[in-house]
């Protein structure tokens, strides 16, 4: 991609890959978060405003959570809330010990080096 002089110009290119890989991939039949990955900041390397494209990032997900909070009714937090409960606990345990875990390890070769 190249580099553009303003940083609209370089975010309008970017949202017109973006419309034309998701095209491509619905067209292949692929989801569209695929085509998004290889087009976006991390994919093809073509971003260079990064600062305001973390920036745009950041401003689309407050309203896209809000719909999300909005479409997710009562009834259905109730009927998931065990299973959702029981998940959330085994998370927690399993990154508390893995962090733990790994944490320690670190430690003892950090250790291991300074007094070896």
């Amino acid at each position: 991609m190249p580099v553009f002089d303003n940083v609209f110009y370089e975010i309008t290119a970017q949202l017109l890959f973006a419309a034309v890989a998701g095209g491509i991939a619905l067209m292949l039949r692929q989801p569209l978060i695929v085509a998004f990955i290889v087009v976006g900041p991390a994919g093809l390397g073509w971003v260079t405003a990064r600062d305001q494209v973390d920036l745009l990032a950041m401003l689309g997900i407050a309203p896209l959570l809000v719909v999300a909070g909005r479409k997710l009714g009562l009834q259905i937090i109730a009927t998931i809330r065990p299973g959702a409960q029981a998940g959330w606990l085994g998370q927690v345990f399993f990154t508390t010990i893995i962090g733990c875990h790994v944490a320690i390890a670190l430690a003892m070769a950090t250790w291991q080096e300074q007094f070896a």
